[in-house]
């Protein structure tokens, strides 16, 4: 977006959503049209997964007071997010091209691809197999989008195998997938307009979670 400076600036985007079904404001006896923690899991997969921020409308009761079977929702699916994403399989794991920032869990940190490249990868190496279903990347923003394409790709008998991917990272991207299990992982940079800052490439297996 443009400022009001006449500068480009990246901002996310805001999801907005109701904690019930169909409405915003509070009813009494409305209980039955809370959103079950798997389908806010959801929600947060595509917004917050996709870069936005994720903002849930609640509203107070008659009282004052914010519904109790309300509150008592949104804890459950807090715990469901950190039990999920609690978890991180690449943590503490070197990788193999030089990324350690991008592995060391800190979003603070950054690797950046070699200068003047348009593609790069970052592998990872286990010391033993590891099962996961879904991967999170970050890509650094400052000097705005880099990421035109990429895959999240496993080695797999003598080859490398794809999971997902798409065209664009951004500020927050995950990549959701039947589970697998692999030693060897990869995020391929198949084409940056420059080079590419990463600041998280995270794994997970949240189908163990559940």
């Amino acid at each position: 977006m443009v400022d009001r400076a006449g500068y480009l600036r990246w901002r996310p985007v805001e999801a907005d959503t109701p904690l019930h079904r169909d409405h915003w404001f509070w009813h009494p006896h409305d209980e039955a049209t809370l959103k079950s923690v798997s389908e806010l899991v959801d929600t947060y997969n595509k917004t917050v997964g996709r870069g936005a921020q994720l903002m849930i409308g609640i509203a107070p009761d008659d009282t004052g007071k914010l519904p109790a079977a309300d509150a008592a929702r949104l804890h459950e699916f807090g715990d469901a997010i950190r039990r999920i994403y609690g978890t991180n399989l690449v943590k503490d794991h070197n990788p193999n091209t030089g990324g350690d920032a991008a592995l060391d869990n800190d979003p603070d940190t950054f690797w950046t691809t070699p200068a003047g490249s348009h593609h790069a990868m970052l592998e990872v190496d286990f010391p033993h197999p590891i099962t996961f279903d879904r991967a999170l990347t970050m890509e650094r923003l400052n000097e705005g989008q880099s990421v035109q394409q990429y895959a999240i790709e496993f080695f797999d008998h003598g080859a490398w195998k794809r999971l997902a991917g798409a065209q664009a990272i951004g500020h927050k991207k995950i990549d959701i997938f039947p589970a697998v299990t692999a030693q060897r992982v990869r995020l391929n940079l198949i084409s940056t307009v420059r080079e590419a800052s990463i600041r998280e490439f995270q794994l997970y297996n949240g189908s163990a979670a559940k």
